[in-house]
């Protein structure tokens, strides 16, 4: 059901935990057709449930108590409200099964952290509403890659352009208008994102469809569906990394099966000439910031980089999935991060937080993925700097590979050309200059031969 415009909704929140509430209230803000009710316990919610008349269209649980008590509150959920879906949040606290919550009726199971971006997509895949004016919050958005646009054909969704400073989203065009060609050339010029509500994706993809068709594009999917797909299949993978279920060889093969189904999907191993390498960089550079995100931008940057290098596929390959997987290791930091950023951890957090490339690591052997050492190894040294100051090991430059020395370009050039509140994203020409200066300089982190060959390469295609 989607709710009528100003009419509410009921969501129903269960923890014990305060943080808990407050990480659903930081995720849903600005959601106002949503009425979040939170249940410390299950009796609490049964109680209530009963007496007010209440109807949840949506229940968000905490599963950080164990598989055990977690099916509990599915249970019980799924026995008064039988129509309600059930989206599980878990974090490092406490390892769950999720083949036995999903037989108890969970419809979802989400990290309340790594797949943070992801749980507003599914919250309103499964509890749809909606919003009008411009209080609608970014995270009920979704960018649009402007390739996947046509000035003359009639759009069938709403186009919004999203203002940080003022924390609004102002309607550009209705569906039934069509986008003009000046508005498209802006929003190239300018590098602006366009976006559309999240709950009119299905009809995005299909007016880019009958858009690829019309331009006689082979395999009629557009750049946004694929970004968004490979998300999923991303989404997929970490529920398997963070399953407590029993693993066997399988499994594993299938896991990288999915990251080279990504690899392929991109064609990021695809021959390409400098000046169109140079492009696909620059498409990719002035994405947000994000766990995922970050996993498409560096697998991409990560593949690129090798083939401008002279690599061979298999090597770019390697790139590619080194990329893909480098941060699952972030999904066992304290649930206590998930609102800041790096630079507000503690201390504490900090040394978690140096412990996430070997985590990813560790994560990979203990689902039994087949990846040769290379690639295990490189995502261990995506943050070694060389100069003994980068983590975890502190690695000096010649105990770091030559895989692992390209992943950590790749890392350093996504950081500088990535949308990022209070930092100002610099472009592809200007990070690779900055960081070639920064490694002549001696005060770089990164490789000093790499990036100078990179830079050198990259010349002709930026001049």
């Amino acid at each position: 059901m989607t709710s009528a415009s100003g009419k509410t909704v009921d969501v129903l929140i269960g923890s014990p935990r305060d943080s808990f509430w407050e990480t659903i209230t930081v995720v849903l803000k600005g959601y106002y057709p949503y009425r979040l009710k939170h249940f410390r316990s299950i009796d609490e919610s049964l109680d209530y449930g009963n007496s007010e008349g209440f109807s949840p269209i949506l229940a968000l649980v905490d599963g950080q108590d164990g598989t055990n008590l977690t099916s509990e509150w599915i249970q019980s959920t799924k026995m008064n409200f039988p129509d309600c879906p059930v989206i599980v949040l878990h974090s490092s606290l406490a390892p769950l099964d999720f083949e036995v919550l999903k037989k108890n009726g969970a419809d979802q199971i989400m990290h309340i952290n790594f797949d943070r971006e992801f749980i507003s997509d599914m919250v309103l895949k499964l509890a749809p509403i909606n919003m009008e004016g411009d209080q609608i919050p970014i995270t009920a958005l979704m960018p649009v890659d402007l390739r996947d646009m046509d000035a003359d054909t009639q759009i069938n969704f709403d186009v919004y352009v999203h203002l940080p400073a003022n924390h609004r989203s102002v309607l550009m065009r209705k569906a039934g208008d069509i986008v003009d060609q000046k508005h498209l050339d802006k929003f190239k010029t300018l590098r602006q994102q366009m976006y559309i509500k999240k709950t009119q994706m299905g009809q995005f993809f299909e007016y880019a469809r009958t858009v690829m068709s019309m331009r006689n594009m082979p395999f009629p999917i557009s750049m946004t569906e694929k970004f968004h797909r490979s998300k999923q299949v991303i989404y997929q993978i970490m529920a398997q990394f963070l399953s407590g279920s029993a693993t066997d060889y399988s499994e594993g093969k299938e896991i990288l099966d999915k990251c080279k189904s990504i690899v392929a999907d991109f064609e990021l191993t695809k021959d390409l000439s400098t000046d169109e390498l140079f492009d696909e960089i620059s498409r990719f550079a002035g994405n947000n910031r994000t766990l995922y995100h970050d996993c498409i931008c560096l697998s991409a940057y990560a593949a690129y980089f090798a083939q401008l290098l002279g690599w061979s596929v298999e090597k770019r390959e390697a790139a590619a999935i080194a990329g893909l997987l480098h941060n699952i290791g972030l999904a066992q930091l304290p649930a206590s991060v998930g609102c800041k950023s790096v630079t507000e951890y503690s201390n504490e957090e900090q040394s978690e937080y140096h412990l996430y490339p070997e985590r990813s690591v560790n994560m990979v052997k203990a689902k039994k993925v087949p990846l040769p050492l290379e690639i295990a190894e490189a995502i261990g040294q995506h943050r070694e700097t060389g100069n003994g100051k980068g983590f975890p090991k502190k690695l000096q430059g010649g105990d770091i590979s030559e895989l692992g020395k390209l992943l950590g370009f790749a890392y350093r050039f996504h950081e500088m050309t990535a949308l990022q509140e209070n930092q100002k994203a610099r472009t592809a020409s200007q990070a690779i200059a900055d960081l070639r200066d920064e490694a002549l300089s001696g005060n770089g982190e990164v490789d000093l031969l790499l990036t100078t060959s990179l830079f050198k390469k990259w010349k002709p295609a930026a001049a």
